[in-house]
């Protein structure tokens, strides 16, 4: 086997292209100084050949979606081969041979601008027209250049109108042909680099053209050695270009640019160009001067309304900015900044009403967003803001103020502003029609009033924003009205959490303890650690602070602190004598930090206890708003052997469902039913269903807010194990149960 196939096999197509590239630049130089006309024709031949070996090879190497382009390039080469080999000194060629040159390299041209053609229509562009007046105009100068410096000359020399039109047509197709792939190279948004060796071919031949006519213009012999080298640097470009792994590119759509500086960069110099031109010499006739005028006037109309064009892209691209920067682009309404111009317009106007800023919040729509993606959950966006914006009035204006929220802000009578509450309530309660599936929301809305306030628009949006929170603590679909009881409120619960910040810090956290007993035996097993704050010289319960905490992120210091306090209790109660487990309350923000289950581990490690020492209680309202991050720390918990509770048990509407999929290993029955057990046969019913459902799955379960002798035998005889309340004791300091 040879050893130099496997190098040339791991050789980046870089360095070949390099090594090549070095290659022709020898042989050219070869060619220049030391080839005869024989050989020169030889090596000429030869490269037109490879080029022609070459295309055949990148269409089979790398399989073009169509490619039909290349073929038209593979016939050109050959055109060109057999045209080029005849033109390359015409001085002993009969007449009648040239004649036949013309007829293969014009074919040649023909065929190449179909490849180009092919390529331009396969790529579409938003802005179209901008790049093909820019290759227009491109053409246009290149064609008024050939005209001055060779068709010009050749028609007040001997070769004849036929000859100089002819020959001076090629440097003119030569200039069409490269705006065409110009115009694919400065419009694309990304360069492919066989298209721009296919450019440098196309330039080549477009300097042996040129040189071909300069010659004939000034009446001397082309030196064939040079058209020659010129040639064959121009095969040697096209065959790399078919070789290049970016060929089978060049037949893929593409966007292309709808504006580039190198565009401009070229009508920059075409400018320059066509102020220059009437420097470069008189018109030898009438029509010479006839010709030349059209297209210098042809130039200038061009450039004229490019620049308009130019201008009219350019005030587009502004309004559209300014359209982006005030409207949300998921949903097309307005956006914050628009907010804030509509509310100082409606301040500055004196008309009938006040300005009502209504706050609507969007109804569990994280669970859309969980269970169909993010896509779906854009479609409702979109489908919610359209039925607002449907139902308010044309004078309102609809915001997206963020995420699932809206914001409309009109001026209206207070009736008026109750009745559209209502109304957008009511249609968006109506099922929305998504691709993946029918989904059904609903929206919480908080209302506010502006008075006789001037540039209090902020102040608005968080009164609204509270009656707004108001109104979804009462049940979802519902409006509130912001007044001074929520102004109240809402200032308490900022001076509430501003005294809770570092609250555990200072030690004014107190846990309690409640007993849950085996109803058998009445003998404690369970101790529930309850949190209280002890602060303004009162013990604090936590309906008083809990959920302010969590809504202000001080809930994880807080429970951290608990699982603490709790655990260091339990050692306590161990060291007694008690064989009991500890049970502590997991907020719905804690089931979201996956860095729960490390710090339940760190903390039982540190205490020299176990996973089964432990319980976690959650309640249903912490696995609705994330199942799936709820149930994987539920899952990593279960695996240290913590016993995971179900706290209010029943009042939900998803746990039934849910059991199965979570590591569940304790109910707790909430005490709404335990209440009404033994006088209510429904209650009865209800806790005896619940009681057969967890000896099924199966999981135990515990009756909370037992608190008197009825309800204890009750609970009993409908096979309880557990129970919790007032009658085995009430939530009490460590040193109580230490007695």
């Amino acid at each position: 086997m040879d050893a130099k196939a496997p190098l040339l096999g791991r050789m980046p197509y870089g360095v070949l292209r390099t090594v090549g590239l070095a290659a022709v630049v020898i042989s050219a130089g070869i060619l220049f100084y030391l080839g005869s006309a024989p050989i020169r024709t030889v090596v000429l031949g030869g490269f037109a050949v490879g080029s022609i070996l070459a295309i055949g090879v990148g269409i089979r190497r790398y399989a073009p979606t169509d490619a039909t382009s290349w073929w038209c390039l593979f016939a050109a080469a050959i055109f060109f081969l057999v045209g080029v080999g005849l033109r390359s000194d015409p001085t002993i060629y009969p007449t009648d041979i040239s004649a036949v040159s013309n007829v293969f390299t014009l074919a040649g041209y023909a065929a190449i601008g179909t490849a180009l053609a092919r390529w331009i229509l396969e790529r579409r562009s938003r802005d179209d027209i901008t790049p093909l007046i820019d290759a227009a105009l491109i053409a246009l100068g290149t064609f008024f250049l050939s005209w001055i410096l060779f068709i010009s000359p050749l028609l007040d020399s001997d070769v004849g109108m036929l000859a100089a039109v002819t020959n001076g047509t090629y440097p003119a197709v030569d200039a069409g042909m490269i705006t065409l792939i110009t115009y694919l190279l400065v419009s694309a948004e990304r360069r492919n680099r066989s298209l721009s060796l296919l450019l440098v071919a196309l330039l080549f031949v477009f300097a042996g053209d040129v040189a071909y006519a300069y010659f004939l213009s000034s009446e001397q012999s082309p030196t064939a050695g040079l058209l020659d080298g010129i040639y064959l640097l121009a095969y040697a470009s096209l065959a790399l270009a078919a070789l290049d792994p970016h060929m089978a590119a060049m037949s893929q759509p593409r966007h292309l640019a709808p504006r580039s500086r190198s565009r401009i960069a070229f009508l920059v110099v075409l400018l320059a160009v066509c102020a220059a031109i009437p420097l470069l010499g008189t018109a030898v006739s009438t029509s010479d001067m006839a010709v030349r005028s059209t297209l210098l006037s042809v130039i200038l109309i061009g450039i004229f309304l490019r620049g308009e064009r130019a201008m009219s892209l350019m005030e587009h691209s502004e309004d559209d900015a300014r359209y982006r920067a005030a409207h949300d682009v998921l949903t097309g309404l307005p956006n914050r900044t628009m907010l804030r111009e509509q509310f100082h317009r409606l301040d500055s106007e004196d008309t009938p009403g006040r300005i009502f800023v209504l706050f609507v919040d969007l109804d569990n729509f994280k669970m859309v967003n969980d269970s169909y993606g993010h896509r779906v959950g854009d479609e409702m966006l979109a489908a919610a803001a359209h039925r607002i914006r449907a139902t308010v009035r044309p004078s309102d204006t609809v915001v997206r103020y963020a995420g699932d929220e809206f914001v409309v802000i009109g001026r209206c009578t207070r009736p008026d502003v109750e009745e559209l509450a209502r109304s957008l309530v009511t249609r968006l309660s109506e099922p929305f029609v998504l691709s993946a599936a029918s989904a059904y929301i609903t929206a919480s809305i908080g209302i506010a009033a502006a008075g006789n306030r001037a540039g209090a628009l902020d102040d608005l949006i968080r009164e609204a924003d509270t009656a707004m929170y108001h109104a979804k603590s009462q049940g979802a679909a519902r409006s509130a009205f912001f007044d001074e009881s929520l102004r109240a409120s809402s200032t308490a619960a900022i001076q509430t959490a501003t005294a809770l910040r570092g609250a555990a810090k200072r030690g004014e956290l107190v846990v309690h303890y409640q007993p849950i007993v085996m109803t058998s035996t009445r003998e404690t097993v369970v101790y529930e650690a309850l949190v209280r704050w002890q602060h303004g010289g009162r013990l604090r319960g936590p309906g008083e602070f809990v959920a302010i905490a969590e809504s202000t992120n001080l809930i994880g210091e807080i429970g951290e602190e608990v699982l603490r306090t709790a655990l260091d209790d339990l050692t306590a109660l161990r060291a007694a004598g008690q064989e009991v487990t500890m049970s502590v309350n997991v907020s719905p923000v804690q089931l979201r930090d996956d860095s729960l289950p490390d710090l339940v581990a760190h903390l039982l490690a540190e205490r020299g206890l176990r996973g089964e020492d432990l319980a976690l209680e959650v309640t249903e309202t912490a696995l609705i708003d994330d199942m799936f991050t709820a149930k994987t720390i539920l899952d990593r918990l279960a695996a240290m052997n913590v016993l995971i509770v179900l706290d209010d048990f029943g009042v939900g509407y998803s746990s039934l469902s849910r059991l199965r999929e979570l590591p569940i290993g304790l109910l707790k029955i909430d005490r709404s039913f335990v209440a009404e057990i033994g006088t209510s046969p429904t209650a009865d019913s209800l806790v005896t269903a619940i009681a057969s459902m967890a000896r099924a799955l199966p999981v135990s379960i515990v009756a909370e807010g037992v608190e008197t002798e009825e309800q204890a035998c009750a609970i009993e005889t409908l096979r309880c194990r557990f129970a919790q309340g007032y009658l085995y004791g009430k939530p009490a300091p460590l040193r109580h149960w230490l007695k």
